[in-house]
């Protein structure tokens, strides 16, 4: 049997204007109906948040959409404001990624996602809670966002925001720094001038997990099927002893996933394999690993099984977890056998008896 690879694959509100008492001189009461005066928040010094997504690993293959990293990295941000005429706003600095199909972290955010500077990484920012005097002027709490001031007796309480990282397209392969990236600015109005008052950053590293294949011709997987008589099959789905073979894969780095949330696309980093025939061989049972013989055989009845380590059919024609990836080197074990297909009492009919299959390794 042949194997071949064909890829790698958050004061007071002057409600109204104050009437004027008797004693006041009409020339004065002018003054009265500007606009209403600004109470400044207490609580607004310039400020700093950043999310540490500290040393981040994703496997080469995990689906588009999933979070990368822990997930959610938060921060808090206190606000003690009078309530007043007040705009709170989130801009974001970053280019906007295309809207994703799906996103692990939530589809609430699967169309506020920012480009970083890594590409095939995307960036989203949501506010979970915030002050009860603010309320939200736009459509999304996902940054970009602008609060306004609502409600009645302002006090201090916090804004307290998620940041996520997405998988938005394919990432090259090794390590890559976040490199302590401003992804965006909240501004403050309560004076009538806006204050930049926040300043959002990112930081850790993102690093791609995966192994490399042998350094072999065309990477060919040669499986020795040993000749077999034709008394060894006494019915259709008999079968000869299995024959083990394996895949080794080389230079690998697993990553480390302790903090993967079970809602992620991906759990822990898995080599996977997918068997799609080859030279004339076809898929005859998908589900039961069973392969045709390619053009160049002249036995007929037969076709060729393939198996995991455990014995159990090897699904075809999809990718299949195979075993964790370990650090260095991660080999895959399997095992094919003859088996009959045909229903003919007499048996098989005799003849070269080979399989090809092109198989793709995938890490997710």
């Amino acid at each position: 049997m042949k194997i071949s690879n064909a890829k790698k694959a958050g004061a007071k509100r002057l409600g109204g204007f104050k009437t004027l008492t008797s004693l006041l001189a009409l020339g004065v009461a002018q003054v009265l109906f500007g606009e209403s005066a600004w109470a400044e928040c207490f609580d607004k010094k310039p400020t700093v948040n950043t999310y540490d997504f500290g040393d981040a690993y994703i496997p080469q293959d995990a689906p588009l959409g999933s979070a990368v990293g822990p997930g959610i990295v938060d921060t808090w941000l206190s606000l003690g404001c009078p309530t007043q005429p007040l705009t709170v706003e989130a801009v974001m600095l970053l280019p906007k990624a295309p809207t994703m199909a799906a996103v692990a972290a939530g589809n609430s955010i699967k169309g506020a996602i920012y480009e970083t500077n890594i590409p095939g990484l995307g960036v989203a920012v949501r506010t979970v809670a915030k002050p009860a005097f603010l309320c939200l002027a736009t459509s999304s709490e996902s940054f970009p966002w602008v609060y306004t001031d609502c409600n009645s007796g302002g006090y201090t309480y916090n804004f307290h925001n998620n940041a996520y990282l997405v998988k938005t397209g394919p990432i090259a392969p090794g390590r890559h720094d976040l490199n302590n990236l401003q992804i965006y600015r909240i501004d403050l109005n309560d004076t009538g001038t806006p204050l930049e008052w926040v300043k959002g950053f990112i930081n850790g590293s993102v690093t791609v997990a995966g192994c490399s294949l042998p350094q072999a011709t065309g990477n060919i997987i040669e499986v020795p099927m040993r000749s077999w008589e034709k008394r060894v099959f006494n019915g259709k789905g008999t079968f000869t002893d299995t024959q083990p073979f394996g895949i080794t894969l080389n230079s690998c780095l697993a990553g480390t996933y302790a903090n993967n949330p079970s809602w992620n696309y991906f759990k822990g980093n898995n080599a996977n394999i997918r068997l799609d025939g080859a030279k004339g061989s076809t898929i005859i049972n998908a589900d039961g690993g069973i392969l045709g013989l390619n053009s160049s055989s002249t036995a007929k009845g037969v076709a060729v099984q393939v198996l995991k380590q455990d014995g159990t059919p090897l699904p075809l024609g999809v990718d299949v977890p195979v075993a964790q990836v370990q650090d260095g080197v991660t080999n895959l074990q399997f095992g094919a056998r003859y088996i009959q297909t045909s229903t003919a009492a007499t048996g098989p009919q005799p003849g070269a008896a080979n399989a090809t299959a092109n198989f793709t390794i995938t890490y997710k």
